[in-house]
């Protein structure tokens, strides 16, 4: 099976040669090859900018500890493929994408079919045949021609929107903002975070299709309290209730953000009668939210490395664009540190020299690599700009070498960050853990 699995994957990457194809035909005629499973389930949909993983995940596990079956499809996956496709935190088995796959492979050959296209469709299939009570519909790109706007959801949820995907979005606020808002459906309520002129858009989209639209700062209000290495502590005054001491089980100031909007959602899902609504539920999906969803990379404190000499404290998150890395400077200010060790890897798409020169503030030494993927910038253009930037620093291209590197370089007290890309955390992820297993062997 493990054969005929990565036969599979290597099958649906190779569809990533067609591009990125914005439209719903695609996705309505492979939906049709499985009896529409999108209608079998309660949905909600998310789009944003940044937050939109987190988001998604909290809501799922909220979900979950009230007693819902519940799918949850995010992007991208960090390691293996079957993260991205989930009921009640566990992944789809390999032997089911083999199925679904298989099941599809002279239709997506007939339509020239995207790799998120058939993603979609094995998602939707998969939580029908698994009689998910709720599905929670992460958008890929933008929303309004993405693949996931194929579904009819109870509720819509905007997070954030910021410059980001300008090549395909639009280069302005108001564009990229667009987009997201393509998600709202008449008659749909919809969530969002949104300000400014973002916000403007939102409102006139929501105002076209009739939507309710619940601007999440105007009825409801976040206390901070405290956050450490591990969780963020908040009391969230709603149009509902007021909650005490909820604690998110990610750290992060932001994060309080991305809470709110999960429970704001779950109280409107509540409202309209789609969810039995219980506060003690709710608590503990925020609090459980990595168990119940299989969130990770958002400022995660990995275990100490017994299988390397050097024992620093490492930090891995997926902040993978300005506004995430401005926020992700910001809150390392709860990890203690004698020097910060920064291995790095960015899209050459993403405002990196912005990126850099955010982190280059808290920097004392920087390693830059390169991901596995033809998008990735030139490990030795970041380097360059690091030092541009007056912080010392070396590239290697390999980042399993890259990552060994920098450990054998620190030493106790250090704090190691790994950042940039979801694909730099996939990969480092995966290099501890293959080292791990080789320290058993």
């Amino acid at each position: 099976m493990k054969k005929k699995y990565i036969e599979v994957i290597n099958y649906l990457y190779s569809l990533q040669r067609f591009g990125i194809k914005l439209g719903l035909q695609n996705i309505e005629k492979l939906l049709k090859l499985f009896q529409n499973p999108e209608k079998d389930f309660i949905s909600v949909h998310i789009a944003g900018t940044n937050g939109k993983g987190s988001t998604s995940s909290f809501i799922a596990s909220i979900l979950k500890a009230s007693g819902y079956k519940v799918g949850l499809y995010t992007s991208p996956h960090l390691v293996d493929f079957t993260e991205r496709i989930r009921v009640d935190g566990i992944p789809i088995s390999r032997e089911k994408v083999v199925e679904y796959v298989k099941s599809l492979q002279n239709e997506i050959d007939l339509l020239k079919a995207t790799f998120f296209e058939v993603t979609t469709a094995i998602a939707f299939k998969h939580f029908a045949d698994e009689k998910v009570d709720f599905a929670v519909i992460e958008v890929g790109l933008g929303g309004r021609l993405d693949s996931t706007n194929i579904i009819l959801p109870a509720v819509s949820v905007i997070t954030t929107v910021s410059y980001d995907h300008m090549n395909i979005l639009g280069d302005t606020i108001e564009e990229i903002a667009f987009e997201k808002a393509g998600i709202i459906k008449e008659g749909i309520p919809c969530i969002t975070g949104c300000d400014g002129e973002a916000l403007e858009v939102i409102r006139k989209v929501a105002n076209e299709k009739n939507s309710k639209l619940i601007i999440a700062d105007e009825i409801s209000k976040i206390m901070f309290k405290e956050s450490d290495e591990y969780k963020v502590k908040f009391d969230l005054k709603t149009g509902k209730n007021y909650y005490v001491d909820l604690v998110a089980g990610v750290p992060g100031k932001f994060q309080t953000r991305n809470a709110q909007l999960a429970v704001l959602t779950f109280e409107l899902l509540s409202d309209l009668g789609f969810a039995n609504y219980k506060p003690e539920n709710l608590y503990e999906g925020l609090l459980k939210v990595k168990e119940f969803s299989g969130l990770k990379a958002r400022l995660e404190v990995l275990k100490p490395l017994s299988n390397y000499h050097q024992k620093p404290k490492i930090v891995i998150d997926v902040a993978h664009n300005y506004p995430a890395i401005n926020q992700l400077v910001t809150e390392l200010e709860v990890f203690k540190r004698n020097r910060l060790l920064l291995l790095f890897g960015v899209m050459r798409d993403k405002e990196y020299e912005k990126m850099i020169k955010k982190l280059s503030e808290v920097t004392d030494f920087a390693v830059a690599t390169q991901p596995k993927i033809g998008r990735a910038l030139d490990a030795k253009m970041i380097s360059e700009i690091f030092k541009q930037n007056g912080v010392n620093s070396v590239y290697i291209y390999d980042s399993d070498k890259a990552f060994d590197f920098i450990v054998n370089e620190s030493k106790e007290g250090d704090l190691i960050l790994v950042t940039g890309s979801h694909y730099l955390a996939g990969e480092i992820i995966a290099h501890i853990e293959k080292r791990k297993i080789e320290c058993l062997i």
